[in-house]
């Protein structure tokens, strides 16, 4: 079901993590479109500046039936994962690849030694929040902001 992300799939990968991360930086900080968008490029640019081969993140893909369905991006650390990016498309949500990419991701990380995983979850999206609680990740924190 997961498979590392090949360097072809790389950049239709980026034009959705772009739209989303640029979506998000809009809502919960209140950025124009215009901002948000420079935001996100500059943002993918200076994480993943050598693309897929990117030393210690890991782009992968989310296949059902040798169907694209989603994917998924982390940062690897010697004691911990953190996943930067978690993308079930739209017609595949709801059908059970996002636990079962979590739970495949889990397995190859134990394996490894790794016994943490990590995630941000903006404050907007409950459906993400719900499946994350459905995978047993605990509430560790919050992030806030003030506009004036």
């Amino acid at each position: 079901m997961l498979r590392k992300m090949s360097e072809p799939e790389f950049a239709p990968w980026a034009q959705l993590f772009l739209a989303d991360y640029a979506e998000d930086l809009r809502a919960n900080y209140g950025f124009d479109a215009l901002r948000a968008q420079a935001e996100a490029q500059q943002a993918l640019q200076a994480v993943l500046p050598h693309g897929v081969e990117t030393e210690r993140q890991v782009l992968l893909v989310i296949e059902s039936r040798h169907e694209v369905v989603g994917y998924l991006w982390y940062q690897r650390n010697e004691a911990n994962a953190f996943i930067m990016d978690f993308l079930v498309l739209p017609p595949f949500r709801g059908a059970g690849h996002g636990r079962r990419a979590l739970a495949e991701l889990e397995a190859a990380l134990a394996g490894e030694g790794i016994h943490e995983l990590r995630l941000r979850v903006a404050a907007d999206n409950p459906r993400a929040r719900q499946l994350y609680e459905a995978c047993d990740f605990q509430v560790t924190g919050y992030n806030m902001n003030k506009r004036f």
